[in-house]
């Protein structure tokens, strides 16, 4: 296999492991654990963490190798605040060219989510969340929107899981997505834009919420 080849094998493993939450933030990893892991020499593994830093998912420790960057409540703000604005631009622009398979799509989703919160199942919850913001993303027929987009949901992700593992917020979240079906449907532009902002914004104070409550238990889990 060729290095490029190795090097995005590498890259997209470590990546889908850092937004799901796997490898948690203040994590550390090195070269030599990475390519004994995957099974890989430390060059296409050196290559692929240099990405990663550039992108602030990982940050390097003089010859200590690299941390799983994590976020403080400032940053997440600012994350969430972002992408708001993003998607704000994303759902205008969606809400006149979106096609009728997509509002299709975005129906579906609707209904498998009900399906699984009927029967309290967490394991799938994430990818219909993501799935239902890319089909949004699609119809903004922007392929540098898109980027943008995904590249700030991706970010977002693993804070997103700890919040679907959650049961009582998932009407909520559920909610929400159905409001921004609905002005969808009815091409409510200003509707639309206010049911994102709002959605978006009860993400990040839950987000907030359980990390504060996080530290908290950690702080009393500690021996004094």
């Amino acid at each position: 296999m060729e290095i490029n080849s190795l090097k995005d094998k590498v890259y997209k493993s470590l990546r889908r492991d850092i937004i799901s939450g796997k490898l948690a933030g203040g994590t550390r990893i090195t070269e030599s654990a990475v390519a004994i892991s995957l099974g890989v020499s430390r060059t296409p593994v050196r290559e692929a963490m240099q990405k990663l830093l550039q992108e602030r998912i990982l940050k390097s420790i003089h010859r200590a190798g690299y941390l799983v960057e994590d976020l403080s409540d400032d940053e997440i703000r600012d994350l969430f605040d972002i992408r708001m604005e993003i998607e704000s631009i994303a759902i205008k622009k969606a809400i006149n060219q979106i096609s009728v398979d997509e509002l299709k799509q975005l129906d579906d989703n609707l209904e498998a989510t009900k399906g699984l919160i009927k029967n309290r199942e967490t394991e799938y919850i994430t990818h219909l969340d993501i799935e239902f913001h890319s089909t949004i993303y699609k119809a903004a027929r922007s392929k540098t929107l898109y980027r943008i987009c995904k590249n700030l949901s991706d970010l977002t992700m693993k804070y997103r899981t700890w919040l679907h593992q959650d049961k009582t917020l998932w009407n909520e979240a559920l909610q929400h997505h159905l409001l921004v079906y609905q002005t969808l449907l009815s091409k409510d532009e200003k509707g639309a834009m206010k049911a994102v902002s709002s959605h978006l914004n009860k993400a990040k104070s839950h987000i907030l919420e359980m990390m504060k409550r996080m530290r908290s238990d950690a702080f009393a889990e500690e021996d004094l």
